[in-house]
């Protein structure tokens, strides 16, 4: 399988943006990269902090926000899914073994259709980011928005 992520997007019965990627490592390790906040840290593009329970938060601290983001858990089954509200948005990660290693999905519904091709253009840059944790490398630091990539998104996403 490639390194590649692909992307959906529907509108009814709400919208939501699709995202998949299959990373060569076990389920367990990419669990990790997805919840212990160093790891988490390292792929996202801000420092998170991490109570790791139904309920629990997820506090992201941007670089030059003054007040973080808080993210409220809710569905945690280690190391298969989890789930938390962001900004008025339900994101929902699940991971599947697969023979050659794991599955990753997300379901991100949209509060703002407008900004669609963006999420899906971010969360790829963060997929990417997350391969080279889980591969032991540094990731390049977040720059920004990727123009290409969101353009890329508008025309295969259709918004």
């Amino acid at each position: 399988m490639t390194a590649t992520t692909t992307a959906s997007f529907d509108l009814a019965p709400e919208p939501v943006l699709r995202l998949e990627r299959h990373y060569p490592h076990r389920r367990d390790r990419v669990w990790a990269a997805l919840t212990d906040p160093e790891q988490l840290s390292r792929w996202f593009p801000c420092s998170v902090e991490v109570d790791l329970r139904e309920g629990g938060t997820l506090t992201l601290r941007f670089p030059g926000e003054p007040e973080p983001d808080v993210a409220v858990i809710t569905e945690l089954s280690p190391p298969s899914a989890l789930a938390f509200t962001w900004s008025g948005e339900h994101l929902r990660w699940t991971l599947e073994e697969d023979d050659q290693g794991c599955v990753l999905r997300l379901t991100n519904t949209i509060a703002d259709t407008d900004w669609t091709a963006n999420t899906a253009a971010g969360w790829t840059t963060c997929f990417d980011a997350l391969a080279e944790v889980l591969d032991g490398r540094s990731p390049a630091p977040h720059t920004g928005p990727d123009e290409e990539l969101i353009a890329h998104y508008r025309s295969t996403l259709g918004v």
